[in-house]
């Protein structure tokens, strides 16, 4: 039983959160042909992917703590061993690319200040999103509603956006060279993860009311939400999109309305849906297909 549950597709590309950690490197490439017009280096695809991986077991490890049990759960306590070895592999691979290979030490040290501050409260978020309960008892990022989806937004885009930007050169010639276009670009992204961070608390949206989670769905319901602050933040989202591709040519100009389109169909579909696996391919999916779509049109170009 337990080898049948390993090898079942969504145990090894969803659940063993492959899925996320895809999602992240194809971010960080179309992020870097986006600013740079050239691919980044394999080091740095591989770290921001095994970083991902790494973060969200530990984040479902502490699930399986707590008790909530379902689907992935149920496939972490069948298969806790082999994560253990992999988290083991996967930190130590991430740690030698990035202290030896990436060498992130000496580019910290090289970043302006505001910089230093944006990637130490990204770390800072990353950790109290999780474990803000071992200081703080009453700090629940998580327990925020917006708080909630904010802090997934920003550290997606700082590890996705503008971590690959900074490891091809220091702060100062980023903010320097191109710094309303980067800003521009990471905005939009922002709104993107954050649009999906809304939308994928449906699926928990009867949990989360019998545990008093405030998420925003939980404590304005469905539509309200998705009226009041999904539309207008993809309304957003395509008007910074299409600005930012203002001076290119047109199918640049279609991906925009294309990827928009497609959040409304998953909007849709989402609230007819409750299974994890379901609501994971449509809802990160779309992070893939929109990363995709960016690394096909930059290298069609």
């Amino acid at each position: 039983m337990k080898g049948k549950t390993f090898f079942n597709w969504k145990g090894l590309l969803l659940w063993s959160n492959h899925f996320y950690g895809i999602a992240a490197a194809l971010l960080s490439v179309e992020t870097h042909l986006a600013i740079f017009k050239t691919a980044p280096s394999l080091y740095l695809v591989v770290f921001i992917y095994t970083s991902t991986v790494v973060y969200y077991t530990y984040a479902y490890f502490d699930e399986i703590e707590i008790g909530i049990y379902n689907e992935r759960s149920q496939w972490y306590i069948q298969n806790k061993r082999y994560l253990k070895l992999r988290q083991f592999v996967l930190i130590g691979v991430g740690l030698y690319i990035a202290f030896i290979k990436l060498k992130v030490i000496e580019v910290f040290f090289s970043l302006t200040p505001l910089l230093k501050c944006i990637l130490i409260l990204t770390l800072l978020i990353s950790f109290f999103y999780q474990y803000a309960h071992l200081l703080f008892k009453r700090l629940q990022i998580r327990h925020k509603g917006l708080l909630k989806s904010l802090s997934i937004a920003w550290v997606w885009v700082v590890m996705c956006g503008l971590t690959p930007l900074l490891l091809k050169a220091n702060g100062p010639i980023i903010l320097n060279s191109f710094r309303n276009y980067i800003f521009m670009y990471l905005l939009q992204l922002f709104l993107f993860i954050l649009i999906l961070a809304i939308l994928f608390d449906i699926k928990d949206l009867n949990r989360d009311s019998d545990e008093k989670v405030k998420t925003l769905i939980v404590k304005y319901g469905i539509k309200p939400t998705m009226y009041k602050l999904v539309f207008p933040l993809l309304f957003l989202y395509l008007a910074l999109s299409l600005f930012f591709r203002l001076q290119q040519s047109f199918i640049y100009l279609v991906i925009p309305f294309l990827i928009s389109i497609l959040i409304l169909l998953v909007t849709y579909l989402i609230q007819k849906r409750k299974a994890i696996d379901e609501n994971i391919l449509l809802i990160d999916g779309l992070m893939v297909v929109k990363a995709i779509v960016g690394i096909l049109l930059a290298c069609w170009k």
